[in-house]
């Protein structure tokens, strides 16, 4: 596998990847004014998981032609979902404004006369805030602080190219923030205490359609924070993959992952042992869009997460069961 130690461009002056491979930091030069194709898809998506039941998702984003501001909030014991999503044409001063590095200051917001989103990120922190003042009937209030921010913290970075040269996706994950703040989407309200966040930071041109498989969480193990990051499907990843987990904000890569199903449990092992689960799936979070020639549907499956991981010592780490997921998504969009 290719880990890129420094700073690379990312795109040639004509929108072509030139750079590939995965890196612990951004070390991925980008430049959304490179992409030559109106294709490009742009989104920042955290999703926090608090008090081993609730999942908040909270997305800004656009796909060239459209933007889309959303907050979920899923009770994984009952099966509730309250939303609110707005979509609509994408504003070019918007798509603009897109961050084109997640480690460095910058604010993302978007407005309108109802609706506010705005996610502010420093050295210190990160501050989500979504407001929504009679959205359609709803009424929404997010405010919450992601900390575990720090410059030596390890992440998951890859650039992964297709086989038309002009199609690319950078992507960069973050786990083990502790989320602390608040949440009401309608009449479901909650404090968050000391939940866990990841960022999915997403940029990229690729093909109309495609599926990927996407597993992610997070816990406490030895008064340490362990997460795990694993993903295929998309793209060649022959000079690297996503599949990495994370121990006391240090990053362990892995090479393949398998996910092998039985009846009543899932379990995931990679090629060498060094990260083995086993799943007992708790709820699926089932999402389909069929609007015009956008046609996307996605299996969110959350569950209890058991094993062991190897670090690179050769120390073999029990995991506790804690809540996570791996989703299937099928798209054409």
């Amino acid at each position: 596998m290719k880990e890129v130690l420094h700073s690379e461009q990312l795109l040639d002056n004509h929108g072509k990847l030139v750079a590939r491979g995965y890196s612990r930091h951004m070390n991925f030069v980008y430049n959304n004014k490179s992409v030559r194709t109106p294709r490009l898809k742009e989104w920042d998506f955290y999703q926090i998981h608090f008090d081993g039941r609730y999942v908040l998702q909270l997305t800004l984003g656009h796909v060239s032609y459209a933007m889309q501001a959303g907050a979920t909030l899923l009770d994984l014991a009952t099966g509730d979902k309250h939303q609110l999503n707005k979509v609509c044409a994408v504003n070019p001063f918007f798509r603009r404004k897109m961050p084109t590095n997640p480690e460095v200051a910058h604010t993302l917001q978007y407005f309108s006369h109802n609706l506010h989103v705005q996610f502010e990120t420093t050295d210190k922190f990160r501050r989500l805030a979504f407001t929504a003042n009679d959205y359609y009937g709803v009424k929404a209030e997010v405010n919450i602080m992601l900390g575990n921010v720090s410059k030596s913290k390890e992440k998951m970075v890859i650039a992964t190219p297709f086989s038309n040269a002009k199609q690319w996706y950078l992507n960069y994950k973050e786990n083990c923030f502790v989320v602390n703040g608040y949440v009401r989407i309608g009449e479901v309200a909650y404090q968050i205490n000391n939940g866990f966040g990841l960022l999915d930071w997403g940029r990229g041109v690729w093909p109309y359609r495609h599926k990927w498989t996407w597993g992610n969480g997070g816990t406490v193990v030895n008064g340490k924070y362990f997460g795990f990051n694993i993903g295929w499907g998309f793209g060649d990843t022959e000079e690297a993959t996503e599949n990495a987990f994370f121990y006391d904000n240090k990053l362990y890569k892995l090479g393949e992952v398998q996910e092998i199903k039985y009846d009543d449990e899932i379990r995931f092992v990679d090629e060498d042992r060094r990260f083995v689960f086993r799943v007992e799936p708790i709820f699926d979070n089932f999402t389909r869009t069929h609007v015009l020639w956008v046609n996307n549907s996605c299996h969110q499956i959350f569950g209890k997460w058991s094993g062991y991981v190897v670090l690179d010592d050769g120390t073999k780490l029990q995991i506790p069961p804690f809540v996570a997921f791996c989703e299937h998504a099928v798209n054409r969009w």
